[in-house]
């Protein structure tokens, strides 16, 4: 829906892959309402899904130069897909390896059906005992807290039979029910290369683990969720194989045109139970760091739309200056005049003049 000068009316309208307008409208950011999309995908494939709870962070996170086999950069480079969930205070994370496999290994077991984690939708007595104890006031429960919840997933893994599964990969990569404890999300992504990737994990992991130490001694656990790591690859338009394809303008994972070398993102999800004391405050300064390492020829950092960004004490979406500039300049960087965030904001604009499709918030954003 958007409108159209000819008839002075707002009225459907079909945007093809190769219309620069859609630039502005692939990703949607609330600013424009979309009734029908027709989307391309790959064809499904078999997917090992192996988990892993007894390797320390400090192997996986370690430096480059003394990462080896069980770093992460190795996961990735061996296999492609890896998910990590790392609890604070804890020793080892809940490392997930997903990997390409056409024919089923014999140490694995076949799956037919999404969701085969079911531990995950089970909060035991013990972990929600100690919640009760953190909402109440006692913040020091919290490394006790993180401990049960690796401890129920190590747990789980072992009595499901699920730490070496085999299945389709749309059954595999469906793993959150609504039912999963609710928690709250701040998240971001530094757009890099394939090399970094090591370095990237390292100085973030070293710098978050110091702030929740730096919390700690002042009696403060304001983080109490899993820290959560993926690693990707950028938006290539040429996969959707539309002849004259465009690419989305305001995509976490939009390319560099400047860094044709930075082909990879990594996405720091670092999570809380919401009404945590303090959360904001950790969340803004670990936001304000990336900002500040990920620059250069390091790499370049964008914010995730769907989470919490912009923090202060105050709150999530509450710097004005992330708002303001941080976020626009960072779609600026690297781009094409004409074709950079300046563009699609003047498209969103112009599909929608009378900001129908706007709120006060998205006003401060897009201006």
């Amino acid at each position: 829906m958007a409108w159209d000068a000819s008839s002075s009316a707002y009225t459907l309208q079909t945007f093809q892959r190769s219309d620069p307008r859609i630039q502005a409208l692939i990703t949607n950011l609330g600013r424009s309402f979309v009734t029908e999309v027709t989307l391309r995908v790959g064809p499904d494939q078999r997917l090992r899904a192996q988990s892993w709870f007894d390797v320390p962070a400090s192997t996986i996170y370690a430096p480059p130069a003394e990462a080896g086999p069980q770093s992460l950069a190795s996961y990735v480079q061996d296999s492609g897909r890896v998910v990590c969930i790392w609890f604070p205070f804890t020793t080892s994370p809940w490392l997930r390896v997903f990997t390409p496999t056409p024919s089923q290994p014999w140490t694995s077991r076949a799956v037919n059906s999404p969701y085969n984690y079911p531990f995950n939708d089970i909060v035991p007595q013990s972990v929600s005992d100690l919640l009760s104890q953190i909402i109440a006031g006692d913040a020091a429960a919290t490394p006790d807290f993180t401990a049960a919840q690796m401890d129920a997933i190590s747990a789980g893994l072992i009595a499901t039979d699920s730490w070496d599964l085999w299945g389709w990969s749309s059954d595999m990569l469906a793993y959150v029910r609504p039912t999963t404890l609710r928690i709250t999300s701040t998240c971001w992504n530094v757009i890099t290369s394939r090399a970094s990737v090591q370095s990237v994990v390292s100085d973030f992991f070293a710098a978050y683990t110091a702030q929740l130490d730096a919390y700690q001694a002042q009696g403060l656990y304001p983080m109490n969720g899993p820290l959560e790591i993926r690693v990707t690859g950028l938006d290539q338009a040429a996969d959707c194989q539309v002849p004259g394809a465009l690419g989305a303008q305001l995509s976490p994972l939009r390319t560099r045109p400047d860094h044709p070398e930075w082909d990879t993102a990594v996405w720091f999800d670092m999570t809380t139970i919401p009404i945590t004391p303090g959360a904001h405050a950790f969340a803004a300064g670990m936001e304000q760091w990336i900002r500040d390492t990920f620059t250069g020829s390091y790499g370049a950092v964008h914010a995730e739309w769907s989470k919490e960004w912009a923090n202060t004490a105050a709150g999530a979406w509450t710097d004005s200056a992330v708002i303001g500039t941080a976020i626009p300049d960072s779609y600026r960087a690297g781009q094409a005049v004409g074709d950079n965030w300046d563009t699609a904001v003047a498209t969103l604009h112009a599909l929608d003049p009378a900001g129908v499709f706007s709120s006060d918030f998205l006003d401060n954003l897009l201006g």
